[in-house]
């Protein structure tokens, strides 16, 4: 009892508080009716308490063994309903990423600004937590409660970087998992359909787009369902969340919905610059986004071949403006007064009075026109041009050759025919546009455009009165298009189409009353010129297969997704996809040495999920090219030329670490030889870098200026303004501030991050394949951790000495799992070397300013001694049915017969 007075008096006031009430509230030793009456004072107490402070001291109070039973369960209920306060969800995150070891890490390490301090670990746990329901809690319940929360940060009211938090939480906690992301779940319905019902109010959700607050309306004016503040919301919402989130799933998800409505929004042509900034720009990013990751998704899976060209899908809607079909959701949209977009209700009985959004021709030139700079601006989507291009052919070639001679049928519903009318218009101007701006990129498959030209021509030669000259003249164009086109290569698949081609053209050619004859005469000539230059060509190149020619596709588009200098990290996601699916298929596509540069270029990129995407890149190509990656990997590495930043450096080091651990099999011989050299250099206190050395003698000259400036300015020491600490926290400060100052490059010697580092790789090394490493090189490794130890006793090197002891740890493990499977090798701990290694561990034990490091030092004492009493014991044998058990009169396969099959057994059971 008297321990647990003195740690009742120990414990903060806000502990004592809230055991006391507590114990008022549920303790059932007290009757009933006192419970009842202290229940709200408890909850008083809880509800006057910070978010912050009862967070910390509730997390305290839940842990096992702390309090009663009867305690707990209430105390875990009411820190499950945290996130649900004002303010709730950022006081969760935050309270998370302070007390995560991955975010103390970094702040340790001197990393600048909340931001940079945030790692995808702590991002993780804060996902976890706050997208898991509590208990007492339906899902529903839940997600309504925390959704304006997370809305709020991802419009950027929070902190900073609470965005992507808040990004992070929706799309991979609780979009990502499918009992609350998918459609129709709870987490679908509170974070996707109000998105979508503010952009598109027709599509099927439960949840009613939030509308205008005005009690007076006016006479004649239709009613506004979204206003435009709340449509230019929901584009940002969608814009931070899709490129925070680069999942490409996710975004296609979220974006197929309303692909006519960003079109519309996108190319919308009233307003002023507040409608270029808030609409068309969201919208058509938001666009291409979508349409580069449908181009790439087509490209790598051919399963997906069969769904609809997206840019097919704009032209047949070219002029939408909104659902103006005969329904109780139909709208428009519309102008607002302050130039903005808004969305309006479109009554039954208006719509008789108003023109159809497709028939919209006014819209219909600028809208031609926006869809060419659309094309224009995505050169990634060859394929999906090129198809484009090539159905609107042979949709208007078709048409161009109907027999004139079948009688007229007049319809009396005219609404079909404005329909054809308007499409072909549309059609013709778009298909006059792209030949005359980007005729080059037409042409991907020339195979189909040569058996429509093939088809054209030959029924105009056999029988001119179904093919009018207008269409030969528009073959003809195409032809020529192919001709000119660079990729354009005669096969044997297209000589029989080319025939038939150079029968028309002589054909036509002789009919000197045709406009198109000299067309025809000049087309033939070209025609046997590119053959006559193609034929030594060909006797000696062969052509590659389909498949080879669809990698060689995805591979580009994967190139120009991952170097495009505006591709947002969606994009850049599908790009490494279609890139793993070439290297997981052994695609002789693949360049090797430009994809290892180009991982390492991405390495640097800000966005974690990005260069983490990477690093699995890094170890997919690893696993077919193991040492082309490590070689250009230990050479990025160790930068002699002083190219990257220590970040960079330290990702680099990441990606080597990953690389060897999954291809340990191939780390040996010259490859083993070469990264082992590299991290022993770096390792080691050889390193010299002059740039980093002048970058500081800067960096110094102009704090010391400074500091003189601010000292004559306010004449004399300048004060220190910060708050004021206890002599304690005071002292603690001050070693952290100098540790972390020593860790920098001093004088243009190396980083000791970067040195320990490279001790870290090369024990994990050691360990993975210590047969493939040279005895030399491992008793170099031994002999510079142990000189560490030793010479390099400051309390800023305090993580070099933790790494190179667990390096001889690392050491010690691959010994002994060496002998274990039973490998003879040619090194090891003996006689003088041992009793060495043993006597100054013990005096690292007992003499190291570091906690850690004497830890790891009694580790590998044991671990030496287990080691030497293993090694004193015979190989065992592995132990198989086959021989008789020690001691005891067993035959263990004496109950099978001569035929090895076994035979029933009788056993007597007491």
């Amino acid at each position: 009892m008297a321990d647990e007075g003195s740690e009742k008096k120990a414990q903060p006031p806000l502990v004592d508080r809230i055991l006391q009430c507590g114990k008022q509230a549920f303790d059932p030793e007290i009757s009933w009716e006192t419970r009842k009456a202290n229940i709200p004072a408890f909850s008083a107490l809880l509800e006057s308490t910070s978010t912050l402070a009862l967070m910390s001291v509730l997390n305290l109070l839940v842990q096992p063994d702390r309090v009663q039973p009867w305690l707990r369960t209430p105390l875990i209920s009411a820190l499950a309903r945290l996130p649900l306060r004002t303010r709730g969800v950022q006081d969760t995150i935050e309270f998370i990423l302070s007390v995560h070891p991955s975010s103390a890490a970094r702040n340790a390490s001197g990393s600048s600004g909340r931001g940079s301090s945030i790692s995808h670990e702590a991002l993780n746990a804060a996902s976890r937590l706050l997208s898991s329901p509590p208990v007492s809690m339906s899902p529903e319940k839940w997600f309504h409660g925390i959704a304006p929360q997370l809305f709020s940060l991802l419009e950027g009211e929070g902190e900073p970087e609470m965005d992507k938090a808040a990004a992070f939480v929706i799309g991979f906690g609780i979009l990502g998992r499918k009992q609350f992301g998918a459609p129709g779940m709870p987490g679908w319905k509170a974070f996707v359909e109000p998105l979508l019902a503010a952009i598109d109010p027709a599509l099927p959700t439960a949840v009613s787009p939030k509308q205008p607050s005005n009690d007076i309306e006016i006479l004649g004016s239709r009613k506004i369902l979204v206003s435009s503040e709340e449509v230019a919301k929901c584009l940002r919402r969608l814009s931070t969340l899709l490129t925070s989130h680069p999942h490409p799933s996710l975004t296609k998800r979220l974006l197929n919905p309303i692909l006519l409505p960003l079109w519309s929004l996108s190319s919308w042509p009233h307003g002023n610059e507040y409608t270029e900034k808030s609409y068309r720009k969201p919208a058509a990013k938001l666009l291409r986004t979508l349409l580069q990751l449908s181009s790439g998704a087509t490209n790598s899976s051919k399963a997906e071949k069969s769904s609809p060209n997206l840019l097919i899908t704009i032209l047949q809607n070219l002029t939408f403006q909104g659902r103006s079909v005969k329904t109780e959701k139909s709208w428009l949209y519309n102008t607002a007064q302050d130039g903005g977009v808004q969305i309006e209700n479109i009554k039954g009985s208006e719509l008789e009075h108003i023109p159809d959004s497709n028939l919209d021709l006014s819209r219909l030139d600028p809208a031609v026109d926006t869809f060419i700079d659309l094309l224009q601006t995505l050169p990634d989507l060859k394929t999906d041009v090129s198809e484009l291009f090539i159905n609107l052919c042979m949709k208007w070639l078709s048409h161009s050759t109907k027999d004139p001679t079948k009688p007229v049928v007049i319809n009396v519903e005219q609404t079909a025919d404005k329909y054809d009318v308007q499409n072909s218009l549309v059609e013709a101007k778009v298909m006059q546009k792209m030949m005359s701006i980007f005729p080059g990129k037409l042409v991907e498959d020339s195979t189909q455009v040569l058996d429509l030209v093939s088809q054209i021509l030959s029924d105009f030669t056999m029988n001119t009165a179904t093919s009018s000259e207008d269409t030969v003249a528009v073959a003809l164009s195409l032809l020529n298009i192919v001709f000119t086109s660079p990729n354009f290569q005669a096969t044997s698949g297209t000589e029989p189409r080319l025939e038939s081609i150079q029968k028309s053209l002589s054909s036509i050619s002789r009919k000197r009353d045709l406009e198109t004859s000299s067309t025809a005469q000049n087309l033939l000539l070209l025609l046997k010129y590119r053959s006559t230059l193609e034929e030594p060509a060909s006797a000696t190149m062969s052509m590659p297969t389909s498949r080879q020619l669809e990698d060689r596709k995805s591979y580009s588009l994967a190139m120009s997704y991952l170097t495009g200098a505006e591709s947002p990290p969606p994009v850049k996601v599908q790009g490494l996809e279609l890139i793993s699916d070439l290297i997981r298929n052994s695609s002789p596509t693949i360049d090797v040495p430009a994809l290892l540069a180009l991982f390492s270029l991405l390495l640097q990129d800000s966005e974690e999920y990005i260069y983490l995407r990477v690093i699995k890149s890094f170890i997919q190509l690893a696993q077919k090219h193991p040492k082309a990656a490590m070689k250009d990997l230990i050479d990025r590495y160790v930068d002699p030329n002083e190219e990257y930043e220590l970040d960079q450096r330290l990702r680099l080091g990441e990606a080597l670490l990953q690389v060897i651990e999954h291809n340990a099999s191939a780390f040996n011989g010259e490859t083993a030889r070469a990264v082992c050299e590299g991290l022993l250099f770096l390792a080691s206190r050889r390193g010299y870098r002059p740039k980093t050395e002048q970058q500081q003698e800067k960096k110094n000259k102009l704090k010391r200026k400074q500091d003189e400036e601010a000292e004559e300015a306010w004449g004399g020491e300048v004060p220190q303004l910060d708050e004021a600490l206890d002599e304690k926290a005071e002292e603690e400060h001050e070693i952290l501030s100098q540790i972390v100052t020593g860790w920098e490059s001093k004088r243009g010697a190396e980083d000791i991050r970067i040195r320990a580092s490279a001790i870290s790789i090369l024990g994990l090394g050691i360990e993975a394949n210590v047969a493939g490493i040279d005895s030399k090189i491992l008793s170099t490794a031994v002999d510079l951790s142990i000189h560490i130890l030793t010479l390099e006793s400051e309390p800023e090197k305090g993580i070099l000495r933790r790494a190179a002891i667990l390096l001889i740890m690392n050491f010690v493990r691959a010994l002994d799992a060496a002998r274990a499977e039973g490998k003879k090798l040619a090194f090891g701990f003996a006689g003088q070397s041992l009793e060495d290694v043993q006597r100054i561990l013990g005096y690292v034990e007992a003499s190291d300013n570091d906690g850690l490091v004497r830890q790891h030092a009694r580790d590998v004492i044991v671990g030496l001694r287990a080691w030497q009493f293993n090694a004193l014991l015979p190989p065992q044998k592995e132990q198989t049915l086959n021989q008789d058990l020690a001691g005891l009169s067993i035959h263990p396969r004496a109950d099978e017969g001569s035929s090895g099959m076994s035979r029933p057994m009788i056993e007597e059971i007491e």
